[in-house]
């Protein structure tokens, strides 16, 4: 058609005459013949497999729809089944291997544990076993009884019907549990989560990354979850100069299994192995205090300086070292019956009985004494302790019988002299303070004097101060551990935390067993750092001990021998019948040459010519029991040596002991 057509009727007044006629053309049958400026109108003539392929993509397109809702459908209902399933595994894990025991416990580390933890698998398993066997019977039953009445042909149908419909209820079960997992993303993965219900990319990652509190409280919630430790909040206190501080709040978690995976922690934060270290809170069993240590707390410990003769009380507290989080160790003596637990290399002489004589030894109103019966126990003090170095066995129970006697006597002496219901100690009625190391290794007697005197000596003013390499009852005589008022652990077997700090101390962050002892002088480790049970000590928080060097103490040694030293009071001696000990004992009362001629009569008596060091003492003492009745080996050596007789000589075999050490009578006559 073309643009312009003449019009039927033309109105009445139109100017014709700038019109261009035009006409119908018809496009068919013409060529190329269309006049310029015509447009030529193309009919639709839509190709065939077009239509065919929009046919058959619209087919497709609601075919494809009805295939994806039906495996959309299929997913909603698989992935909760396989998150059911794969959790409802787990739990079952952990309830034939009796995990939920082993936190209750706080890990398996003695005889004891084990055996629990075992016994509860056992019956665990019998159960389960009894439980099938019980579902077998219900699907013989339930079979027996579709069968009855019907003919073979239905016989197949009922044997299927059962199983099938246990089958399917463990499913449902299975996936009613798995829509539960995934609407509670947040519950504790160790106790009833499986791995799946984890975000990806939540994998724990070392403490050393992290530049801020942010950072560091994303490194503990990651690492809390990958051990299945949930929590409600988790905010950074702040960083000390050696170890991180974090409030935590668990959820649906314990102190105890926190403390269950402190090793794993460690390697999660990458830290020293015992580097992770908790505070619970006692008045909310949910929060604790977490404490990441990256260094040694105790590092920056200025160095201690020697107190002046005479110048302390026992009354008052004085410091020993300091805590982690820099508050001081301040101890008031009076009272304290202290027990030190570690094992070789822990610091128990060098540093806490030291520490403990340094301060003792300087106070006013107090004696020390020095026994151990295998080693050289705190030789270093030797002139101001209240007798010379008391070693084995034989010379520590005949102290620990004085002892016991002193106490019994003072008990009198404290009425008469109207002290109260406790000693009241001054400088001419001092209390007494027996250090007793390597406890352990005394004799049953012994152990059996220190016991009495340690459960009949508080209000008498002596304060038994014991320690060793471990804390059983065989080893020490008899469970009194919890007899002692402060007990002190330094690095120890996991054994001895409940026998020293009580039951449940380990879940509550008391881990001695994680420190580290002395390797050599310069390999210190976790030497010298220790947890501490007492008044007012009764967090799970490490403790560093003041390290005085040997060369301090012998200065220290030298003012206060100068000075003068208070001794045994003249009133309990006589009370307990020990005056022979006053004055400072039969070492101070008989000279060397007097001792000398004495021996040289016994030998003469007995008619032998030499005689070993430990017999001349007991020949001695039988000799004149006065006089050498508390005379120890020690002691005998040491009066001799200065009366000019020198030190004991190989002897030859004597006594059916291979050449032994001991005094020939020809050296002891020499000598008048």
């Amino acid at each position: 058609m073309s643009t312009e057509t003449e019009p039927l009727t033309v109105p009445a007044g139109w100017d014709l005459s700038k019109v261009i006629p035009g006409q119908v053309e018809d496009t068919e049958s013409a060529e190329d013949d269309i006049a310029p400026g015509a447009m030529d109108v193309v009919p639709d003539r839509t190709p065939v497999l077009y239509r065919t392929a929009s046919a058959a993509m619209t087919v497709a397109a609601f075919t494809g729809k009805a295939v994806g809702l039906t495996a959309r459908g299929a997913w909603a209902v698989a992935k909760p089944f396989g998150v059911g399933f794969g959790s409802l595994c787990h739990l079952g894990y952990r309830y034939v291997r009796a995990h939920d025991l082993q936190e209750t416990l706080g890990g398996m580390s003695k005889s004891a544990d084990w055996n629990k933890v075992q016994q509860t698998r056992l019956s665990r398993w019998r159960f389960l076993g009894w439980t099938a066997v019980a579902t077998a019977a219900l699907n013989v039953a339930g079979w027996i009884a579709l069968a009855a009445g019907t003919d073979l042909e239905a016989l197949g149908w009922a044997a299927v019907i059962p199983p099938t419909v246990t089958t399917l209820a463990a499913a449902t079960i299975a996936t009613l549990y798995g829509r539960y997992r995934l609407s509670n993303p947040g519950l504790p993965a160790g106790q009833v989560l499986a791995d799946e219900d984890q975000d990806d990319g939540e994998e724990p990652f070392p403490l050393a990354w992290c530049t801020g509190g942010e950072q560091v409280q994303e490194c503990v919630e990651r690492a809390f979850a990958y051990e299945g430790i949930a929590t409600r909040s988790c905010r950074v206190i702040g960083r000390r100069d050696a170890f991180w501080e974090i409030d935590v709040v668990l959820k649906g978690s314990t102190v105890g299994k926190v403390n269950a995976a402190a090793e794993q922690l460690d390697s999660h934060f990458n830290i020293k192995s015992g580097g992770t270290l908790i505070d619970p809170d006692p008045q909310e069993s949910a929060h604790l205090v977490l404490r990441l240590v990256t260094a040694n707390p105790f590092e920056n410990m200025p160095k201690p300086s020697v107190h002046a003769p005479n110048s302390l009380n026992i009354s008052e507290p004085h410091n020993f070292g300091r805590c982690m989080d820099g508050s001081l160790l301040d101890l008031v003596l009076e009272g304290l019956r202290i027990l030190a637990i570690g094992v070789s290399g822990a610091a128990k002489t060098t540093g806490v009985l030291r520490d403990l004589a340094e301060v003792i030894t300087a106070c006013h109103n107090a004696i020390a004494l020095d026994l151990d019966p295998v080693k050289d126990g705190l030789r270093e003090f030797e002139g101001v302790m209240a007798a010379p170095p008391i070693r084995g066995n034989r010379d520590c129970e005949k102290w620990l019988d004085y002892l016991v006697k002193m106490a019994k006597a003072r008990n009198t002496v404290r009425n008469r002299l109207d002290m109260g219901d406790t000693w009241v100690a001054t400088a001419k009625h001092p209390a007494i303070f027996p250090f007793v190391d390597e406890f352990i290794y005394l004799s049953p007697k012994a152990k059996e004097l220190f016991i009495e005197l340690l459960r009949l000596a508080k209000q008498s003013g002596i304060y038994p101060v014991a320690a060793g390499q471990d804390a059983t009852s065989d080893a020490m005589g008899d469970a009194i551990a919890d007899s002692f008022t402060l007990r002190i652990m330094l690095a120890s077997r996991w054994d001895d935390i409940r026998i020293v700090f009580g039951q449940g101390s380990a879940a509550k962050g008391f881990r001695p067993d994680r420190l580290v002892p002395a390797q050599t002088k310069d390999i210190k480790n976790d030497a010298g750092q220790s947890y501490i049970k007492g008044p007012g000590l009764d967090r799970p928080l490490l403790y560093g001990w003041n390290e005085f060097s040997r060369d301090q103490i012998k200065r220290a040694v030298a003012d206060r021998q100068a000075a003068g030293r208070p001794w045994f009071d003249r009133d309990t001696l006589a009370a307990a019948g020990l005056l022979h000990l006053a004055d400072g004992g039969s070492e101070q009362r008989v000279d060397g040459r007097q001792i000398a001629e004495d021996a040289a009569a016994v030998m003469a008596n007995e008619g032998v010519d030499r005689m070993r060091t430990e017999k001349l003492v007991e020949a001695l003492a039988d000799h004149d029991e006065g006089a050498y009745g508390d005379l120890t080996v020690d002691q005998l050596r040491k009066l001799l040596k200065e009366a000019g007789a020198g030190s004991p000589v190989p002897l030859g075999d004597i006594d059916g002991m291979k050449n032994p050490r001991g005094y020939k009578l020809e050296a002891l006559t020499a000598l008048r």
